[in-house]
């Protein structure tokens, strides 16, 4: 019974290598051929109309050598490999080897599919996998969307219809340029996964990359690590960034951060949208607005910052929750609108300003600006100044209007315009002590600062007041005087949400 069951085991590994023998074998056919015995090689010369045919696969050429005994053939001129009607291969010569199914193939090399043609010196065909390789340069143009793509070496996965490219990768649209260390570039989805170093360049803008896909057919993008988008002015950079063509926007998380060079200011958040055809701009959660290269950095805390601009003037608006944070300002309020374009900075809702020692109070507060340093202040309705002179004594001003001219970040000049009224104390000029109260009311007056200090007051119409001794026990406050502690944003968000143990 062993030996029968040998037997049958050896007959029937027999049949199978003579099946498969028979299904690897080439098939010929040629108008003309001869038989020659070179280097006791037999082979067959073929030509006119050649024609090979080996596991569903037909190739012609002008003329060929056939050798039977390693069922091989090398072809030569005019080479046409027809896989399917989907897929043809071109090329000067081939050598064709049938028990690995392999094609090697050299010279003006060409695949042609339903969707993308690819052209390089030479190419390695595998039959089993169906896989085209090439490792001296190719060209590969996308037939309906016009699409080249070049790279040194790459594969060509016919059946699934995807290219694998590979070192100095460059595609070519008439809408954008990606250049990249590795792509795959699928035909059926005209979609490109993006792997390694990669740049890809817009009309309006550049992104760089090392991971992610971009989509020709819905034309977006997604890109991750270490995102960079440089627009004219702008550069985003983010953890990770979905990309729309269509509307030129970007989608940005992860440590935002957006930097003008132009302008000089930087804006950072946990999430961004950029819009490169409005050049719009915004950020939120976590966001923070920094003024670049001036003598004092200025910090702008908000919920979030909206940048855009039109062909008149560039706007920041620094929404909710804003908190200024800086060494010779600092702030507190709802809103900030910035017109960059003509340098006006103003505090919407609360507004309050603390200016060293300064406390600066009203319904508007307007600044204008310019890179950072302060040139002058507008205080308007219900303005109030107040200036610690020592630890529980205070210089106060007030009107309707306060307007203020800075010197290197530091008040200099404050003119007080309608319904003045001054509370300040004077020192003895022997040992600096306060020696004397002035309570003055005035239509306008003038004050000379030094060190954020009051040194001089001016009145330009007929005062009205009063000095008076100072005995170092008089409290003697202005109408709604307040003095109000600064906060950090995180607190003020606690103490908007209820969460704050103490509140404001």
């Amino acid at each position: 019974m062993r030996t029968v069951l040998t037997i049958l085991t050896i007959l029937f590994l027999f049949l199978t290598v003579e099946i498969l023998s028979q299904q690897k074998k080439i098939n010929f056919s040629s108008k003309e051929s001869k038989g020659i015995t070179l280097n006791k090689r037999k082979l067959l010369i073929l030509w006119n109309e050649v024609v090979f045919n080996h596991e569903s696969s037909v190739m012609k050429c002008d003329s060929a050598i056939y050798e039977r005994s390693n069922n091989s053939f090398i072809a030569y001129s005019n080479v046409e490999i027809n896989e399917n009607d989907s897929l043809k291969i071109y090329g000067d010569s081939i050598h064709y080897y049938g028990e690995i199914q392999k094609a090697y193939i050299y010279g003006n090399v060409s695949v042609k599919s339903n969707k993308i043609n690819l052209n390089t010196p030479s190419l390695i065909y595998d039959k089993q996998t169906k896989i085209a390789y090439y490792n001296n340069g190719a060209t590969v143009r996308d037939l309906e969307k016009g699409y080249k793509i070049e790279s040194k070496k790459g594969a060509f996965k016919t059946q699934i219809q995807s290219v694998f490219f590979k070192e100095n990768v460059v595609l070519t649209h008439k809408d954008y340029k990606i250049i990249s260390d590795t792509l795959i570039y699928h035909t059926n989805n005209q979609r490109s996964d993006i792997i390694g170093n990669t740049e890809i360049i817009t009309n309006n803008s550049s992104i760089y990359s090392n991971k992610g896909w971009f989509d020709s057919q819905n034309n977006n993008a997604a890109f991750k690590g270490e995102v960079v988008l440089k627009s004219k002015n702008q550069k985003l950079f983010a953890d990770s960034v979905f990309y729309n063509e269509i509307s030129g926007e970007s989608y940005a998380e992860g440590n935002v951060k957006i930097k003008d060079d132009s302008a000089k200011i930087l804006i950072q958040g946990d999430y961004g949208i950029y819009n490169e055809i409005t050049d719009s701009i915004k950020v939120w959660d976590n966001s923070i607005f920094t003024q670049l290269d001036s003598s004092d950095t200025i910090n702008i805390y908000a919920d979030q910052f909206i940048r855009y601009q039109d062909s008149i003037k560039e706007v920041i608006i620094c929404y909710n929750n804003v908190v200024i944070g800086g060494n010779l300002i600092n702030g507190d309020c709802d809103s900030i609108y910035y017109n960059t374009t003509d340098s006006t900075l103003k505090c919407i809702k609360d507004p309050i300003i603390w200016l060293d020692e300064n406390q600066v109070t009203g319904e508007k507060i307007e600044f204008k600006t310019f890179e950072g340093d302060i040139f002058n202040m507008t205080v308007t309705n219900n303005s109030m100044i107040i200036t610690r002179k020592d630890s529980i004594h205070y210089d106060q001003i007030k009107g309707e209007q306060i307007k203020g001219y800075f010197k290197n970040n530091e008040l200099n000049i404050l003119d007080v315009n309608k319904s003045g009224e001054a509370i300040y104390y004077t020192n003895d000029e022997k040992d600096s002590l306060i020696n004397e109260i002035n309570i003055i009311s005035c239509e306008s007056m003038k004050l000379q600062m030094k060190e954020n200090r009051i040194e001089k007051i001016k009145f330009n119409s007929k005062p009205d007041g009063k000095t008076l001794p100072f005995l170092g026990k008089e409290d003697i406050y202005l109408d709604n005087f307040k003095i109000i502690l600064k906060r950090s944003y995180q607190e003020k968000k606690l103490e908007a949400k209820g969460d704050s143990p103490k509140g404001r």
